[in-house]
This record gives C-alpha cells, sequence and structure tokens, in this order.
C-alpha cells in the first residue's frame, strides 16, 4: 500500500474488504481485478472491474470488497479540498 493523506494505492486480496468512513468526494479507480462497493443505506451496488471508477456526493461509509485479487487507487475528485483519507481494513 502507498498513500499521501490525500491519496492510496492498495492491493487487495481476494475477499479482502476495506471501509471508507466517509467516501464523498472521494474517486475510487478499480486499476486490476474486480471489486464490490456499497454505501451505508444504499440499495445500490457497484462492481468495478480494471479501469472503472466510482464516486459519490454523499458523506456515507463506503465497503470495499475484492472479489479477486485487485489494486485500487483511492484519491479526490477535482475540485474538491484535500482532506486526510482514511482506510480501515475489516477482519471476517
Amino acid at each position: 500500500m502507498t498513500h499521501s493523506s490525500d491519496h492510496f494505492e492498495l492491493g487487495m486480496q481476494r475477499e479482502a474488504m476495506f471501509s471508507v468512513p466517509d467516501a464523498a468526494d472521494l474517486k475510487i479507480v478499480c486499476r486490476s481485478g474486480t471489486v464490490w462497493i456499497t454505501l451505508d443505506g444504499d440499495l445500490r451496488d457497484f462492481v468495478l472491474e480494471k479501469c472503472e471508477s466510482f464516486s459519490t456526493p454523499d458523506h456515507k461509509r463506503a465497503l470495499i470488497y475484492a472479489m479477486q485479487p485487485s489494486c485500487i487507487s483511492i484519491a479526490h475528485t477535482a475540485g474538491t479540498p484535500a482532506r486526510g483519507l482514511l482506510l480501515e481494513q475489516i477482519s471476517h
């Protein structure tokens, strides 16, 4: 994993799960593999494959699950003020 206060690059093993407490104005990009993303209270699910991205204006927790070995990047969307990113691994 590489990161700065406003950018993460993360390799995920199959079935790894991470939580982003506030996904608002972040861009999640699947660099390789396949990841599943869901937001608290949102009935929709999002599946990203290589080169696909996801972003939301909603201040909700996002869960990111690796459906296979994957690599993702997380950064602020253009035009939003930088704030520290928080990413927590969830054990299963």
